[in-house]
């Protein structure tokens, strides 16, 4: 949202109710070039939340998904085998690789299902898959290319049957919904008694971090990333929603990617050939001091990504 001339912002927190906060970072987004108003993150004064204060308006997040979102390319649709393509599929083999370690049953639900990479490979490693997808124009592609059993729009209640599913994911979902404590209630309805829910989610402990490469911090997502958790916020909104938060951790892997996408996007945004030959050497020196406390953050459970696992109670 853009500046609002000083005037005092109301928002309300979406963890405790607050509305006093320190502004934390400002970013413009950088999918839509030449689009220059700054969305803001702040925390919380009364209990630390990290989310976007104002909340983006509907129109300005319909705006920010219809350009060019990375999680909306079709990947199977597009010729060769460039680094992104790559990377999107090492994703998916880590995320079934995980349902496996963490998942149960073989009911499963994805909440933001993006373009069907993760659910067709759920699929195909035995597991009966439903999912929900905001994008109807992905929806119809995943039904009609995928043979998906896929409902379009946001999740919300009378779509199934109560506790018809023995695992529920969110896959970086939660960080771009405006009300996750509804959202995690919804879930835990559709979840039977004793059924996981797997999330993977930037916590706001990566958020204070790479300052160093502004509005380039791979984290940051603006205006999609509308809040940040830590595992305490984290635990208390599960909690109240009718779960319990049983792991936390920030897997060290996902802060080295952190740092690779930053300084990836970092160097490509410079303007002219010089700026960019400084960037990359600043990069370089940037890895030196950043990686070795990325990485031991990470080992901390407080790195930049978070896998979380919680659970309703049998």
């Amino acid at each position: 949202m853009p500046d609002d001339g000083g005037q005092v912002d109301r928002t309300a927190c979406t963890a405790c109710g607050g509305d006093h906060w320190a502004l934390l970072r400002e970013a413009r987004d950088l999918c839509r070039p030449g689009y220059d108003a700054r969305f803001r993150l702040s925390e919380c004064l009364t209990c630390g939340h990290v989310m976007q204060t104002p909340l983006p308006t509907d129109a300005e997040l319909r705006a920010a998904y219809s350009t060019g979102y990375a999680p909306y390319r079709v990947t199977w649709k597009e010729p060769g085998w460039p680094l992104w393509k790559i990377l999107l599929c090492v994703t998916t083999w880590r995320r079934v690789r995980r349902l496996r370690e963490y998942g149960q049953g073989t009911r499963l639900l994805e909440v933001g299902a993006g373009a069907g990479d993760f659910l067709d490979a759920a699929r195909h490693a035995g597991w009966e898959v439903k999912a929900v997808e905001y994008s109807e124009e992905l929806v119809e592609v995943m039904r009609s290319d995928l043979g998906l059993d896929v409902q379009a729009g946001e999740l919300r209640s009378g779509m199934w049957e109560k506790s018809s599913f023995d695992t529920v994911v969110l896959w970086s979902v939660i960080e771009h919904v405006p009300d996750p404590l509804a959202t995690l209630q919804l879930i835990c309805s559709y979840l039977r008694p004793g059924g996981q829910l797997l999330l993977q989610l930037p916590t706001l402990y990566g958020i204070r971090r790479g300052k160093w490469f502004g509005e380039h911090w791979t984290l940051l997502e603006l205006p999609r990333h509308l809040n940040f958790f830590g595992r305490e916020s984290l635990a208390k909104l599960c909690k109240l929603a009718g779960m319990e938060l049983v792991i936390f951790k920030t897997p060290m892997l996902d802060a080295l990617w952190c740092y690779y996408a930053s300084s990836s996007s970092y160097i490509a945004h410079a303007k002219t050939p010089k700026e960019k030959c400084i960037r990359i050497l600043g990069a370089g020196i940037q890895a030196l001091i950043i990686l070795p406390d990325l990485i031991i953050q990470a080992w901390r459970s407080h790195g930049t990504e978070g896998l979380a696992v919680a659970v309703k109670p049998a």
